[in-house]
């Protein structure tokens, strides 16, 4: 909405709202009413301002790329009118093909590599993680050992662990160590996330297997102000501030990104503890030592619209975290000192430049300085309840450490894109990464028969992913097809000094391996409400240096390791109107080599190629709109991933088993509302409930005849001990977020776990109850 009101003296302000046809606010939209009067820029809420007018005559001018140009004569004076400003998407006829524009967002979803596209700015005044948005959406499962700032691990397909990448704007995440992940980045700071299932795009550089998620970072313009501030249950605090400025004619800008998390993570959970008789016993005890700091810190600046760069930006980041470990993998015993350590400084330089309309440069260049340490050094043993025990030795747990660990990370990424017509268009990425370990431990593994430190020994691995796609458009450019090659290699060296009888500590091992990959994707567009979209991809997934080289403590190292190899394929159909879109999308694959941790000398394990997976599945995603003020969502995952190839010996049984630790059904319902002027004038109120269901798995791999029967098992319970089975499992979250009229200030409610389940990830770790949290938004943006 649209409104005028008089301020004190003889001047009068003017604010409103621009929303798309459906009534979604507009971020990033120009509003003019005048040269005399500076434009502004619409904020996340799509909401602008302006003051100190006087009465008279404007024109009221609104522009957003994708949509066609708003204009209307208007007449301020000193009564108040209300005026619904809503943008219509651009349709242009050329040569016969209807070309509708399209946000990026709009565009990613409808791309012919498949995207689950996770749009955070639409939400970001709400007291939600990154994790929780994605965790409702199709296909896709985030699986959290605990609270905040734990482990997060996200299954796509089944896919999951080092099979799935990250990625921000394209840029392989690790450059930026564990400092910036979805674990812990606010969601005021995204665009978007991108989850790719199936065919992963060249230009993100990737060995994933068929699963990759791209953080889009927000994009802005003249000069802007995002804080927010959030408070919550279990001492939780998160904060992150946005800042930007460019000159008038945008040719050079600074900025900074940052945030801050903390968490006590002190929630109850259900543990068995060691009673007078020593015999287990079931109690419900807070966890004590589960604490979360993090901060990051990104300052950067640039250049643009030079006849040389298109853009040059030179960018900071400083991060640190400190994190209290409370348990082992399993909770089986309590940790009560045990730290881990982990931070970083990380340079970075991006150039961008578009020659002659037809070729497109991108180049990124990071040199990271890590650190990273584990202390478990204290003399004694914790219980459930915080009482400590000393025993005159070193270290809580088996192993004890004071290492201290530096990562030297080179990572280079080259983008070429090429227009060589209208219909046909190349593009080429390649990604070279050159890790550096070094380091010390007094209590970790030495080189057999000596006091030398394998950290102090240098572990070098060094990987190159090439790809190359040539998309081509045909029938008038209803269909769509890329096709994709990629070229995978990667190299080490180091000292394996693990069980050796005798090590030339100057005798270095050396690995090499080089694979190669193909895929195709393909959309056909029938009309303007279908599309069909199918890929597949035979490709590779290398194996990571932590693998090759172990961690200087219970993993030992394996430079004989190979990659993992798979073939995926996907068949989906979309449907879309201005009230409903659905989406049912089916997938296959066969991993084969997989790369899994495998116990070989108590109390020691290794990284081996072992096992394979066949499976299949679908998923179906639905959004309804309900009237003008409510939308209806609702998806649905079952996927079928089994065990192959295990060969004969003892665990022959495992064949045809499902993937264990692994959900293999879930789904989520989601109703959101948009209310204006519900108690002022031009304020608006936006509720929200999700409910999330997850069918039971199983901790480990059981045998076909005692899985649950009935429709795709998704009835009744196995036939196995309840310790090895993760329950059915029911989440339920609500909340509000309240926009204040005529000010730049949301405030957001949110209630988690509503209904206090108890909930479980990761080998039935448990996760937080109900829980209470408040964010305060404040965003401001004007034109430079």
């Amino acid at each position: 909405m649209l409104t005028f009101g008089t301020t004190y003296g003889q001047t009068l302000q003017f604010t409103g709202t621009v929303q798309d046809e459906g009534g979604q606010a507009l971020a990033g939209a120009s509003v003019h009413i005048g040269e005399e009067v500076a434009p502004q820029i619409t904020n996340q809420s799509g909401t602008f301002s302006f003051s100190g007018l006087t009465s008279g005559s404007y024109t009221l001018r609104v522009t957003h790329v994708g949509y066609l140009e708003y204009t209307q004569a208007i007449t301020l004076e000193r009564q108040k009118t209300d005026i619904a400003v809503r943008l219509v998407a651009q349709s242009t006829m050329l040569e016969d093909v209807t070309v509708t524009g399209k946000t990026e967002t709009q565009q990613a979803r409808e791309q012919a590599i498949r995207a689950v596209v996770v749009d955070t700015r639409a939400i970001a005044e709400q007291p939600t993680t990154l994790a929780e948005l994605m965790n409702r959406s199709p296909g896709i499962r985030i699986r959290q050992s605990g609270g905040l700032g734990n482990i997060v691990d996200v299954s796509i397909n089944g896919f999951q662990g080092n099979s799935v990448q990250y990625f921000r704007d394209g840029i392989p995440l690790e450059y930026l160590g564990g400092g910036y992940g979805i674990n812990n980045v606010p969601i005021n700071l995204l665009e978007r996330a991108e989850v790719y299932k199936g065919v992963v795009p060249v230009s993100l550089g990737g060995d994933a297997l068929g699963g990759a998620v791209n953080l889009v970072t927000r994009r802005h313009v003249g000069t802007m102000l995002d804080i927010s501030y959030e408070a919550a249950s279990f001492n939780t605090h998160i904060a992150n501030i946005a800042a930007y400025h460019s000159n008038a004619s945008n040719r050079w800008f600074v900025g900074v990104d940052g945030f801050y998390n903390y968490s006590d993570n002190n929630y109850k959970a259900d543990v068995e503890v060691i009673n007078e008789s020593a015999n287990p016993t079931p109690a419900t005890v807070s966890l004590f030592h589960n604490g979360y700091r993090h901060y990051f810190l990104e300052a950067y600046a640039g250049i643009s619209n030079r006849a040389w760069a298109d853009e040059l930006k030179i960018s900071l980041a400083r991060y640190d975290i400190d994190r209290e470990s409370q348990h082992p993998a399993l909770m089986t015993n309590p940790y009560g000192a045990l730290m881990v350590y982990n931070q970083g400084w990380v340079p970075s330089l991006r150039y961008k430049k578009n020659i002659g309309g037809k070729l497109a440069l991108d180049q990124f260049v990071s040199y990271s300085i890590l650190n990273r340490s584990r202390v478990d050094t204290v003399g004694g043993t914790f219980d459930w309840f915080g009482n400590f025990t000393p025993h005159g030795g070193i270290g809580e747990s088996p192993r004890r450490s004071l290492s201290d660990i530096d990562f030297d990370n080179i990572i280079s990424r080259t983008n070429a894109a090429y227009d060589i017509s209208e219909t046909h268009r190349l593009e080429a990425n390649v990604v070279f990464n050159h890790n550096r370990r070094v380091g010390e431990d007094p209590y970790g593994m030495r080189f057999n028969g000596t006091d030398i430190d394998i950290l102090s020994r240098a572990a070098i691995y060094a990987k190159t992913i090439a790809g190359i796609t040539w998309e081509s458009k045909w029938l008038d450019g209803r269909l769509t097809n890329q096709l994709v090659g990629k070229f995978f290699h990667f190299r080490t060296r180091g000292i394996n000094g693990f069980m050796a009888n005798a090590t030339d500590l100057d005798h270095y091992t050396s690995s090499a391996n080089s694979n190669w990959g193909i895929g195709n994707a393909m959309k056909y567009t029938m009309g303007d409400r279908h599309l069909l979209r199918a890929s597949f991809e035979l490709t590779n997934r290398l194996p990571r240096e932590n693998e090759l080289f172990g961690d200087n403590d219970t993993r030992a190292p394996n430079f004989d390791l190979e990659p993992e190899r798979s073939f995926n394929a996907n068949l989906g159909y979309r449907y879309q109107t201005p009230t409903l879109a659905l989406e049912v999308t089916g997938f296959y694959r066969k991993t084969s080599g997989m790369i899994l941790l495998i116990p070989v000398q108590p109390p020691f394990a290794q990284y081996q190629n072992l096992d394979s997976i066949r499976g299949y599945g679908f998923d179906i995603d639905i959004s309804y709109r309900i009237g003008q003020y409510l939308r209806l969502n609702g998806n649905a995952t079952w996927q079928d991933n089994r065990m192959v190839d295990v060969g004969e010996g003892t665990h022959k049984w495992i064949e045809g088993t499902r993937l264990r630790n692994t959900p293999y059904f879930f789904s989520n319902v989601g109703l959101a509302g948009t209310f204006p002027s519900l108690i002022w004038q031009d304020d608006r109120l936006k509720p929200y409930i999700h409910w999330n269901f997850i069918r039971e798995f199983y901790l480990n791999h059981i045998p076909r005849d005692q899985e649950p029967g009935g429709f795709l098992g998704l009835f009744g319970k196995a036939g196995v001990p309840v310790t090895n089975v993760v329950p059915n499992q029911h989440l339920l979250n609500a909340g509000f977020t309240y926009f204040l009229p005529a000010q730049p200030i949301s405030v957001g409610v949110e209630i988690k776990n509503l209904a206090d389940a108890k909930l479980y990830d990761y080998y039935k770790i448990q996760r937080p109850g109900r829980s209470f949290h408040v964010k305060i938004n404040y965003h401001l943006t004007k034109k430079s």
